[in-house]
Order: C-alpha cells, then sequence, then structure tokens
C-alpha cells in the first residue's frame, strides 16, 4: 500500500471511494486512510485509473456515451469479486457488497470475541447479512432502503411530493423529533424511517434464539437509524465503512485464504 493508493466500489446510487494518505507510507502496518462518497461522475475518463488498486461494483459501469472507453474494463485485473471474500458458502448471485461487509464485520467481531454477525447495510437498498461464528453466510433479508422508499412514494401516488436525490444523497440529516409529524413531507420520511429501524430490530430479536448475533450497522443512512435503534434498547457497533475497509484488506498483502492468489496490483 502506498500514499495515493485509490479503491472503489461502485454502488448503486453512489461511487465509495478510498485514498491512502501521505502518512500511510511511512506506516504501512496502520495505514491513514480518507472515505469519500460522491454521484456517479458526469466523465469516468477523467478519473485518475493509473492510482487504483483495486475496485468492485453493485451498480452500472460506466460504459454510456459516445466514443467513451471504460477504464475500468481495462483494469479488469484489479476488479475484486465475489469468490475473492473468504466467507463459506457464498452463493454466486451475493451482491458482492453484502459478502465484503459481511467478511469485515465478522473479523472486526472475531477480535472483540467473536460469534454471529447480523450486518444491517442501510442504502439504497437496507440489506441484512448474516454470517455465523465460524464465517458461514447464513443468509439475510432485502427491502428498500429510504431514499427508494420515499421515491417510489411520490412515483405511485397522486399526491404525496416526489423526493429525489441531492448531492449528499435524499436523506443524510434526517431526525425523528416528532413521531408524529404533521407536515407531508416529513411524515413520510419518519415513516419509512421508523419502518426501517423496526426491521432490523425484529431482525436481531429473531436471531437471538436461532444464533445469538452481534449487530453492525453501516451504509449512508445508519447515522438515522442508530438514535432509533438505541430507543428501542437494540445493542449495535456502528461502522460507516466496512464495505471499504474490506475491500482494502482484501486487496493489500497475502490472500487471506492462504492461498498463493496475488492481490491485485497497481
Amino acid at each position: 500500500m502506498g500514499a495515493g493508493d485509490l479503491w472503489l466500489l461502485i454502488g448503486n446510487s453512489r461511487w465509495h471511494w478510498v485514498e491512502a494518505l501521505a502518512e500511510a507510507a511511512s506506516l504501512p502496518e496502520s495505514p491513514v486512510l480518507r472515505f469519500s462518497h460522491s454521484p456517479p461522475p458526469p466523465d469516468p475518463a477523467l478519473l485518475p485509473w493509473e492510482r487504483l488498486r483495486a475496485w468492485a461494483a453493485v451498480g452500472p459501469l460506466p460504459l454510456q456515451g459516445a466514443g467513451r472507453i471504460s477504464q475500468l474494463m481495462e483494469l479488469e485485473g484489479r476488479r475484486l469479486r465475489l469468490e475473492r471474500v473468504p466467507l463459506q458458502q457464498l452463493p454466486p448471485w451475493l451482491g458482492i457488497d453484502r459478502a465484503l461487509v459481511g467478511w469485515q464485520a465478522w473479523q472486526r467481531q472475531g477480535r472483540l470475541g467473536g460469534g454471529a454477525v447480523l450486518v444491517a447495510d442501510a442504502g439504497t437498498a437496507l440489506s441484512l447479512t448474516r454470517v455465523g461464528a465460524t464465517g458461514v453466510f447464513a443468509g439475510g433479508r432485502l427491502q428498500p432502503g429510504l431514499s427508494t422508499q420515499l421515491s417510489s412514494l411520490g412515483r405511485t401516488t397522486a399526491l404525496l411530493p416526489l423526493l429525489e436525490p441531492g448531492p449528499e444523497g435524499l436523506d443524510r440529516v434526517v431526525t425523528v423529533n416528532d413521531p408524529w409529524p404533521i407536515e407531508t413531507e416529513q411524515a413520510m420520511r419518519v415513516g419509512c424511517l421508523s419502518g426501517l429501524a423496526a426491521a432490523v430490530a425484529q431482525a436481531w430479536r429473531d436471531l437471538q434464539s436461532v444464533e445469538p448475533a452481534a449487530l453492525w450497522l453501516t451504509g449512508g443512512d445508519a447515522p438515522a437509524l442508530a438514535p432509533l435503534l438505541r430507543a428501542q434498547e437494540v445493542p449495535f457497533e456502528p461502522a460507516p465503512e466496512l464495505a471499504l475497509e474490506a475491500l482494502v484488506a482484501l486487496s493489500s498483502g497475502p490472500d487471506p485464504r492462504g492461498s498463493a492468489e496475488p492481490s491485485p496490483q497497481p
């Protein structure tokens, strides 16, 4: 890992970046990383692809545009795919984002004493991903995330407003100060957010009689869900950058499975 190295996870609605800062060159055992999240760039060809160490994608690749050739396709050898994530029994159709957050939460839980994990990744979709205590993928649940629910309400009803994401996402500062709002837009936000928090809380409770699991909370809407989960007395570990942490870990140094498969090289 060197200063200036980049990692990229292409999400459904945003691009998620990691950059190794200058301090990382002198402290490789404790790299200093900067995380950032932004809408897809208008012209991906202008990005510094030569610095990209590894990337993964769950969203659409930037292949559209007259005369535009995707640099990502030229960097296919640096793409981290599902088979590189060292969890057991991963189905081949699983999204790489779910595999990454599941593995990273399980790794971090191991440093806290071990055990199973349930990862709530609150983004465009709310994904709930189980990993057993021995590192076996154990299924999960999926439902529309906050921005998806709000957009759907506006598009499929006659009188509700259409709430579109802005540069910082649709709802990065939602707080539930009034659980029963008078104003329509806030009622939509509070209703959708409360439903998501209830889904996470119920999923965690469902597991306690099956295989008790530590709840890890990540994703762009995690800060909005956190106080609602605390109000329901649901314990959780906040970890906003689980997917990117995993992408860096799995493409830096020896392969974690102990195989001879090389890590992607810049």
